[in-house]
Formats: C-alpha cells, structure tokens, sequence
C-alpha cells in the first residue's frame, strides 16, 4: 500500500489525532503533518474538532459516546477523512 492509502486507512472510521497518527504510522508527526497539510489542502482530509453546536463529525447518532461530542475540551489537529479521501481509500489497493 502506498504512503497515501496507509494515511488514508489510519484514518477510516474515525476522527485522529496528529500524536495519535504518527504513533501508529511509525513515523515523526513532523513528518506525518507535512504529509497530513497535503491531504488536507488537496480535499482529501478535514477538521473535526468539536464546533460550538457540537460534533463536527455530522450524522452521528451515539454522540453520548463520541469522544468528539461538545463537553470536553477537544483534542486538537483532530483530522477526518472527506468524501473524496473516502473514494480515494476505497480506490487504493
């Protein structure tokens, strides 16, 4: 799998953090943040820190168990895959 689909696949399914993407890629977050600013000035990843009304992460029905929900203070660089890095993922081999 290219560097783009293994950044892509640690992010399916929920929202991360920088600390928590370079941890498990392996990798320095300065090295996973030039790659990460990349991905999310080409559309491919997005914000999802909390907003003032709530989640970010929209459509969720188990905010109750969302570590994303409003109440907390939110974790910050917290990243999502758009729908095109979805599409993307889902083209990577």
């Amino acid at each position: 799998m290219s560097r783009l689909g293994t950044i892509l696949s640690a992010l399916h399914g929920q929202p991360r953090t920088l600390s928590e993407l370079s941890g498990d890629l392996g990798s320095s977050p300065a090295a996973v943040e030039g790659m990460l600013q990349t991905l999310f000035a080409s559309g491919y990843v997005q914000d999802a820190s909390p907003t003032a009304d709530g989640c970010a992460c929209n459509g969720c029905s188990l905010k109750s168990l969302c570590r994303n929900a409003a109440g907390d203070v939110p974790a910050l660089n917290l990243l999502r895959l758009t729908e095109k890095g979805e599409k993307l993922l889902q083209k990577t081999p």
